[in-house]
């Protein structure tokens, strides 16, 4: 049996085949599925709405350090199973963190550039391999030059 994003994936190939576009606006799509019968899914209850907006406004927190300048980010989580299957956030700022909780929320945080890494290089090497005769696309992913450059902008050594 095919998972959830496997149908809507499989949707998405169909809506191209039959539209003939290559670039697709996803609300165009929903509405496409929409109305060859597609079910939509069941909404948000309210709780989950509010903890979702919770998560948001935490995550957007930024603070200035009076001694540096540099922002930061007031709020971090880390992720846990919860027992319906479902994943949960627990939130804690900086200023009460514990080495274990900041230590496995920054850990999470450079596995989750790491992916983001592992597959942007993928995406490079794949579309190089298909594009054997177009200029080859080669990404520079040692960032260190990159974080010292723009700590040395704000005068802030590290």
């Amino acid at each position: 049996m095919s998972t959830r994003n496997e149908r809507l994936q499989n949707v998405y190939r169909h809506y191209k085949e039959q539209t003939g576009n290559i670039s697709v606006d996803a609300d165009k799509l929903a509405e496409w599925a929409m109305a060859r019968g597609m079910a939509a899914p069941q909404p948000k209850t309210a709780k989950e709405l509010l903890a979702a907006q919770f998560s948001d406004a935490l995550r957007a927190e930024y603070e200035t350090d009076e001694d540096t300048g540099l922002e930061y980010r007031k709020n971090h989580n880390i992720r846990y199973p919860k027992s319906d299957g479902r994943q949960g956030s627990l939130w804690f700022d900086i200023d009460d963190a514990s080495y274990a909780h900041m230590s496995a929320s920054l850990t999470n945080r450079r596995q989750q550039m790491v992916g983001d890494a592992v597959h942007l290089k993928t995406d490079e090497f794949i579309w190089n391999k298909k594009n054997p005769n177009e200029q080859q696309i080669k990404l520079h992913m040692d960032f260190t030059e990159d974080v010292q450059e723009n700590f040395a902008l704000k005068d802030v050594m590290i």
